[in-house]
C-alpha cells in the first residue's frame, strides 16, 4: 500500500511510465474535490490524462507534488495523505493544500480517490 500512495506522489514530480499500470486500478473513481460530482476513469496512462482533460474547464498542468505530513494508513485499504501540489492553471503558477483520502482494492491498486480541498486552500504564485 505505501508503494501505490508514496508513488501517487512521486509519479506528479517525476512521471514513471510503469506506475499506472502497476498501482491505478481500471476503472477508478474520483471526487477531486469532495463536494463536486465523482468521475470514473476507464483508462490509464496516457488515457487517463485525456479523459481529465477532458473533464476540465481550464488547462492544468502538474509541476511537482510534496507530502506535508506523513501517510496516514488504516487497518483496512484506505491511506491519507496531506499534500502540496503545484500546478499551472491557464498559464498562472498555484499551490494547493490537499488531504487525499486512497482505497486500494484487492490487488493493490488504487480504486477510489477523494481529494479535501477547497478555494481557501489554492495560492497564486505570480
Amino acid at each position: 500500500m505505501r508503494k501505490a500512495i508514496q508513488g501517487y506522489i512521486d509519479n506528479i514530480t517525476n512521471p514513471d511510465p510503469d506506475y499506472a499500470a502497476k498501482y491505478l486500478a481500471v476503472p477508478r473513481t474520483i471526487q477531486d474535490p469532495v463536494g463536486t460530482k465523482p468521475i470514473t476513469l476507464r483508462g490509464n496512462g496516457e488515457a487517463s490524462r485525456d479523459e481529465m482533460k477532458q473533464l476540465l474547464d481550464v488547462p492544468f498542468t502538474p509541476k511537482k507534488a510534496e507530502l506535508t505530513a506523513p501517510i496516514s494508513f488504516s487497518l483496512g485499504n484506505t491511506a491519507a495523505m496531506a499534500f502540496k501540489l503545484w500546478a499551472e492553471v491557464n498559464g498562472r503558477n498555484i499551490s494547493i493544500d490537499i488531504i487525499e483520502v486512497m482505497t486500494l482494492d484487492e490487488s493493490g491498486k488504487i480504486c477510489d480517490q477523494m481529494a479535501y480541498w477547497g478555494v481557501e486552500n489554492v495560492t497564486v504564485l505570480d
